[in-house]
């Protein structure tokens, strides 16, 4: 009897141990199967994921084939549809050998007023430079509003343009009835074709990468209809800029926008290559007009 009630006893803990382990099996797979979303899956919920994005931090670095370097870190808040707020910093760097010129600096965008204060004017040229070295006496460290016809402070709209024009699209302030509209035409079949996605590990955040193409007209209609909603986001629909590559990586956890890279022509007919990094997610910052600013012309004549 005795024997019986051990064997008993060592089934049922065997029966504990198998449920145990078999439980264990299958949590395991179902983690496999269900717990990492497939790359599609997070590439269609990423459009929609942008969408609630209110503010953010853009890296942007661009490189026009024997014509400039850009530079920029531009904290951008979307929360309002009307007015944009911005800043930060830019450096801008003609590569052309007949007139080589190195100027960066800080910038604020309030609306359609841009702010921009220089830490540096000069050039690899010694002529050119001596030349310059009045002009960024005058105006460094001096925050000046732009203007478009300034000699020196309209080069600042440039990192401003190019941020404006690839910034995660602001769709926190669309309405239900936008909101439905954008994601339809952004989530459409013929919008993008992943040719090939990968996961992959970006500064210990899980990611995927998608090399992408993407269909131009499918694109201006999605820029058209932002810009119907969004004040301040602009399209022609008439760019003639060409993109030849797009490689975009995504976080796998939070659908968000980490990287993108691309090459391209840009509508001058030079080459372009660029990296977009986006970080801080909806964490604000204040933007606030300069307490004390110039005209350039003020400073320099």
């Amino acid at each position: 009897m005795a024997s019986k009630g051990v064997g008993k006893g060592i089934s049922k803990r065997n029966k504990w141990i198998i449920g145990g382990v078999a439980g264990f099996v299958i949590l395991f797979v179902l983690v496999a199967v269900f717990g990492t979303p497939s790359a599609e899956l997070v590439f269609k919920d990423m459009n929609e994921k942008m969408l609630e994005t209110k503010s953010v931090t853009i890296d942007q670095k661009l490189a026009m084939k024997g014509t400039a370097e850009i530079t920029s870190r531009m904290y951008m808040d979307f929360n309002s549809s009307t007015t944009l707020l911005a800043k930060g910093n830019f450096s801008f760097n003609i590569t052309s050998a007949a007139s080589p010129m190195a100027i960066s600096g800080d910038l604020i965008k309030i609306g359609d007023s841009n702010y921009a204060r220089f830490t540096k004017i000069a050039s690899s040229n010694k002529t050119m430079d001596a030349s310059l070295n009045p002009t960024e006496t005058k105006l460094k460290n001096k925050w000046i509003k732009v203007r478009s016809n300034d000699q020196y402070a309209s080069f600042t709209k440039t990192p401003i343009d190019l941020t404006s024009a690839i910034m995660p699209v602001p769709y926190a302030n669309l309405n239900d009835t936008q909101l439905k509209t954008v994601v339809g035409i952004l989530q459409d079949k013929s919008m993008y074709t992943i040719g090939e996605s990968s996961k992959v590990d970006v500064s210990g955040v899980s990611a995927y990468k998608y090399l992408l193409t993407y269909n131009k007209d499918q694109f201006k209609k999605a820029a058209k209809a932002i810009a119907g909603y969004i004040s301040y986001f602009k399209s022609d629909g008439e760019s003639s800029d060409q993109i030849a590559s797009l490689t975009v990586w995504a976080n796998i956890s939070t659908k968000q926008l980490i990287k993108i890279e691309y090459t391209g022509t840009a509508a001058s007919g030079g080459d372009v290559t660029g990296t977009i990094s986006f970080s801080d997610y909806n964490k604000t910052q204040a933007v606030e007009k300069p307490s004390d600013y110039s005209i350039e012309s003020e400073l320099l004549n």
